[in-house]
């Protein structure tokens, strides 16, 4: 088998990765679909619909 090596860099690179995308951009998500969901609607297309 052929297998690919993570270095320690690497693997910190990763980590901060996924560290920003929990504690940065999760919460932002989170807030936009909850504003979503008071407006009573979560289609993707809602705005647009008449």
């Amino acid at each position: 088998m052929n297998y690919k090596l993570l270095t320690a860099e690497g693997y910190q690179r990763l980590h901060d990765e996924l560290d920003h995308l929990l504690r940065n951009e999760r919460p932002e998500i989170t807030r936009i679909v909850s504003w979503a969901a008071s407006l009573g609607d979560r289609s993707e297309n809602a705005d647009y619909q008449l």
